[in-house]
């Protein structure tokens, strides 16, 4: 597999993970409201995947927004992720 593929691949699957992260942070806002076990699987799945990677960010920001009372790390991660995935696709 030529590294120009793999940078391709690579790219696009950090490019459905920021997608994951979003619909995560979205799910957070409904989660606790609904009573739908649907939405409330979806969004504990999508926990498991990206709150590793959201958690060191959350920690890195919790001295500085700890007065927010909203979660930025999403915003964050997704910026990062897109950054990274626009170096590999170059």
């Amino acid at each position: 597999m030529p590294i120009h593929n793999l940078t391709g691949f690579i790219a696009q699957l950090l490019d459905i993970y920021a997608f994951v992260v979003l619909a995560n942070a979205l799910l957070s806002w409904f989660v606790f409201g609904t009573k739908n076990s649907g939405i409330k699987q979806v969004y504990w799945f999508t926990s498991r995947i990206v709150d590793p990677v959201l958690s060191p960010i959350r920690n890195a920001l919790a001295p500085v927004s700890r007065n927010f009372g909203i979660d930025i790390s999403p915003f964050i991660a997704i910026i990062l992720l897109q950054i990274l995935a626009r170096m590999l696709r170059s």
